[in-house]
């Protein structure tokens, strides 16, 4: 990525490295599915199992913010939902779960983080999975632990770890999107009928990148324990906002923006898939790689992006306050819709209707093509410009 961008900032959106790593341990085996199957957990050869874990990443530090800056913990709440649904719908990306188990993990540094604000975070997974489960989320909460590690944790850490049983027959595999596929793109923004408020559409996905493009540079030495500080000062917050400001336009403050819960499309999925299940050839939750996370699914697929959702406020605003390359922020952000289906153009309809049966807007966005090889490659067209890309470019 250009400079001043996320490597500088310490983070790969594509975590190439890391792939290869885990590929040369023999631990990178997904057989095509957007995530990990195990053999089912109560031995029953027609279910298989999947064990996930994720969390809300550096999107801890705004709710940590904005509480030091107006003494309001209800921010820290969204994190629970950002470390779920991280888990969540990756999971159902690969078929509709007849179960699902919680079971979250905080870490915290007990200068900065008191038991007040865990107790938000706990309180919202509460809350978070009576929502779900009266949409028929099959979905029960577990255990989970706390740990003081002071010596190890700036501020604060929020994951949590999600097991799920899918039936076989159920299962979709990403290695199935083909050639004459329609992409549907389901928005991140806007206000789903389960949601309380307004979404600003951030995800839990750049975080890093946009609080440093975004937050004014007094925040690293007021609170030194929200920067690395190995980090170049030229590159570490680095904006022209307090947590509280509200630029024109954005609709809400820019904490308010940055700590937005990370939407889940669990209800909308499982009703698609009951209606539409035979004309759904892959499910691509759009998080580390961004728009050009597909790329990892199918083979000689030449992914075309057109039509895309036009671009939320918030990503407008972090680029143009850091000047971000246009071409680096669809490898980062979700940039308006955070999932997609794969599914035949017959069932596009149903799709579109379903999800704005949730209030959640959804378009096509694109179509797969046949590409030239083996290799994937994706042409994503915007208002802000065409670009290319291929695994080894991202």
């Amino acid at each position: 990525m250009a400079k001043d961008s996320y490597d500088d900032l310490g983070v790969s959106a594509s975590k190439s490295g890391l792939h290869e790593v885990l590929s040369s341990a023999g631990l990178e085996h997904s057989d095509g599915y957007f995530a990990q199957l195990s053999a089912d957990v109560a031995g029953d050869d027609s279910f298989v199992s999947v064990l996930h874990c994720d969390g809300a990443g550096t999107k801890s530090i705004v709710p940590y913010l904005y509480f030091r800056e107006t003494g309001d913990r209800s921010l820290f709440a969204g994190l629970s939902q950002d470390a779920l649904v991280m888990n969540l719908d990756d999971i159902y990306c690969v078929g509709e779960p007849v179960h699902l188990l919680l079971a979250n993990t905080i870490g915290r540094n007990t200068s900065h983080i008191d038991d007040a604000a865990i107790g938000e975070i706990i309180s919202s997974y509460k809350r978070l999975v009576e929502m779900l489960q009266g949409h028929g989320i099959p979905i029960q909460m577990s255990g989970g632990e706390t740990a003081d590690c002071g010596d190890i944790t700036r501020t604060l850490l929020v994951d949590a770890v999600v097991m799920a049983r899918i039936a076989r027959e159920s299962l979709i595999q990403a290695d199935s999107i083909k050639p004459g596929d329609v992409i549907v793109g389901l928005s991140s923004t806007g206000q789903a009928t389960y949601e309380p408020e307004p979404n600003s559409g951030i995800g839990s996905n750049g975080l890093t990148l946009a609080r440093h493009c975004l937050l004014k540079n007094e925040y690293r030495t007021t609170y030194p324990e929200v920067c690395d500080p190995q980090l170049a000062k030229d590159v570490a917050y680095r904006g022209a906002f307090g947590v509280c400001d509200t630029p024109d336009g954005l609709g809400m403050s820019v904490g308010k923006a940055l700590a937005s819960p990370t939407r889940t499309y669990a209800p909308v999925l499982r009703d698609i898939f009951r209606k539409s299940a035979s004309a759904i050839s892959g499910v691509v939750h759009l998080t580390g790689g961004a728009q050009t996370k597909m790329l990892r699914f199918g083979k000689g697929n030449h992914y075309v992006k057109d039509s895309l959702f036009p671009t939320p406020p918030l990503f407008s605003l972090i680029q143009e306050t850091a000047d971000v390359p246009w071409r680096d922020m669809y490898k980062v952000f979700n940039m308006g819709h955070r999932m997609e289906l794969y599914v035949d153009e017959d069932a596009v309809s149903s799709v579109v209707e379903t999800a704005g049966g949730y209030n959640i807007d959804a378009r096509v966005v694109g179509r797969v093509e046949a590409g030239e090889g083996e290799e994937n490659s994706l042409s994503l067209s915007s208002e802000h410009g065409s670009f290319s890309y291929t695994l080894d470019t991202i």
